[in-house]
């Protein structure tokens, strides 16, 4: 490049107009602090003009040291942002995504394909809880996470419109409906980290009422216990209506629930990948 003095001398008073300090400077240049002195000397006099001025144990900048300090912290950003794009470029992108087990395995699943094949440079993390993290104190890109409907965050769109109940296996309450002290002797199973079984007895007016023996699993493993005849649960139904249809399993309760999933994504750019995947998201809903 014609006319542009070495690079090294302006690094090296573009550290020490940011810190102020010969000794701050050289450290994070890794240099020594004579180093330092010596490439800001070589730069005055390559520009013939004096850039900084002794103050105590530090240094001020003269109105030209200030000129030239503006122009070198917005020329180095740039160049940073332009080394973070094409780096982002190169690297294989992974969107990392922190969902229940159960609508992982019985709706972001079975789809997931779909994107794939329209997107087959893009991966994923998923990270299977029903712990709510917030987004902004953790590495996730987008939480898919779920409420009942009375509950959905203003503003935000659901992804996905559910009914819950009390399932089971046909005759295990014996009469149907069953009533709240006979449900309240069943086995129950909930998805591990929520408090479903007890919640649904409060919802109810039961609140003197719990399950006497609850266990807790992931979601992805509750319908097939269910299936089994093993427990009752409070869960999606949408996800077994066929099984509901065949009379494998029936609701244990006369009256379902609405509920509905709903997406969130942190606030960092909305990057290729991520924007990607969220307008995927809802388009797959229907």
């Amino acid at each position: 490049m014609k006319h542009l003095p070495p690079l090294n001398t302006l690094k090296a008073f573009a550290q020490l107009a940011e810190t102020g300090s010969f000794a701050e400077a050289a450290r994070r240049l890794n240099v020594t602090s004579a180093a330092v002195s010596q490439q800001v000397r070589k730069l005055e006099k390559y520009l013939n003009k004096p850039l900084v001025q002794k103050h105590g144990r530090g240094v001020l900048l003269t109105e030209e040291g200030q000129i030239l300090s503006r122009a070198l912290s917005e020329g180095f950003s740039r160049i940073r942002r332009g080394v973070d794009l094409v780096a982002k470029h190169n690297r294989p992108r992974v969107i990392r995504i922190t969902t229940s087990p159960s609508f992982a395995s019985h709706w972001l699943m079975p789809k997931i394909s779909e994107f794939q094949l329209l997107h087959p440079d893009i991966s994923f993390q998923l990270d299977l809880s029903s712990i709510a993290v917030p987004l902004n104190q953790s590495d996730f890109d987008v939480a898919i996470r779920f409420c009942h409907r009375n509950a959905l965050p203003a503003g935000i769109e659901p992804l996905l419109n559910v009914s819950l109940n009390v399932l089971g296996a046909p005759g295990l309450s014996g009469a149907f409906p069953a009533d709240i002290p006979a449900l309240a002797q069943l086995n129950w199973l909930q998805e591990a980290g929520t408090s479903d079984a007890q919640d649904w007895f409060n919802r109810h007016g039961a609140a003197g009422h719990s399950p006497a023996r609850l266990s807790e699993m992931p979601g992805n493993l509750i319908i097939e216990a269910l299936k089994r005849g093993e427990a009752v649960a409070y869960t999606v139904c949408d996800w077994v209506q066929d099984d509901i249809e065949r009379g494998d399993l029936q609701d244990l309760w006369p009256d379902r629930e609405e509920g509905a999933y709903y997406v969130l994504s942190n606030s960092g750019d909305l990057d290729g990948g991520k924007a990607a995947f969220l307008n995927w998201l809802h388009s797959a809903r229907g």
